[in-house]
């Protein structure tokens, strides 16, 4: 009945995760059910919940948007034939994803779109691969591009673009910034082979680099886990990808499981872990017992 593969998950207070399955639609999950809460054949790289709203976005420029109080589903595409890989925004409409070079911006919870160009001014101007939303600034992670590559912000309300972060070779694939400030990204090049996790305090002068015991192509993920923080991987020589605790202490990255599959998203609910990967989802409700591959 199912595809093996998932390719986002998203975990909420009113529902453990809600997983997106391979070109099968959004279901929920829970100690082992599924229900199917939306068919769909486009794959959906990401969920998040912004306010009162669930959204997804993927393939085709796809965006989903989903009210929980109405239980009623919305679904729209961009007119870009490009995959979307995030969004963000905040609790009070803001709603930030993307196209191409593009960001598409709503101030009403997705009901209406307008396009911003911030890499309008570059000569070469860089695809996005990560977004998120903090304090009034986009922080933007893009795809590899040797020219205009790595980690950028751009102001909501001075339309500033700033360099954070230049990267010639990696693609920044995920960020995230924690309670204290910290920013974190996750880094890769699949063809290069030189994936990292990085992070920088909050006056964000100084770069460091977390020690890993095992050479990755790429970082694909970070997520919040029972209070713990969480990355996936791309898929190794063999198929497989490792997910790991990322310790922050200690500067050090714990890998505790792996998964068939690239990593694309994880999510946490209390002390259980969900993987989507495209070949297999795994499922960890005790990080020291068997988990569950869910086929």
């Amino acid at each position: 009945m199912f595809h093996k593969g998932s390719t986002a998950v998203l975990s909420t207070p009113e529902l453990p995760f809600l997983v997106a399955v391979k070109k099968a639609g959004i279901y929920s999950f829970e100690e082992g059910e599924w229900f199917l809460e939306y068919g769909l054949s486009q794959n959906i790289y990401k969920l998040v919940r912004l306010g009162q709203y669930i959204f997804g976005i993927g393939d085709y420029g796809t965006i989903l948007r989903y009210d929980p109080y109405q239980q009623k589903w919305t679904h729209t595409s961009f007119p870009t034939t490009q995959r979307l890989w995030d969004i963000t925004g905040n609790g009070t409409g803001l709603i930030v994803t993307h196209g191409g070079s593009n960001l598409y911006v709503s101030a009403n919870f997705g009901s209406s779109w307008t396009v911003i160009k911030p890499f309008q001014s570059l000569g070469a101007s860089p695809l996005i691969r990560a977004l998120l939303y903090d304090k009034d600034y986009i922080y933007i992670g893009t795809q590899v591009n040797r020219e205009h590559g790595g980690l950028w912000k751009y102001s909501m309300i001075t339309r500033e673009l700033t360099l954070v972060k230049k990267e010639e070779h990696s693609m920044i694939s995920s960020i995230c910034i924690n309670d204290d400030d910290s920013l974190f990204i996750t880094k890769g090049n699949v063809q290069l082979g030189e994936g990292s996790i990085e992070m920088t305090n909050s006056d964000r002068s100084q770069w460091l680099k977390f020690d890993q015991p095992i050479s990755e192509k790429a970082f694909l993920d970070l997520f919040m886990a029972n209070e713990k923080l969480y990355a996936t991987s791309s898929k190794d020589e063999f198929g497989f990808s490792r997910i790991y605790e990322v310790d922050k202490e200690w500067m050090t990255l714990l890998p505790i499981e792996t998964v068939e599959g690239h990593g694309f998203r994880g999510a946490g609910f209390d002390d259980q872990i969900f993987i989507s990967s495209p070949v297999e989802s795994k499922w960890i409700d005790n990080r020291y017992e068997v988990p569950k591959l869910l086929h």
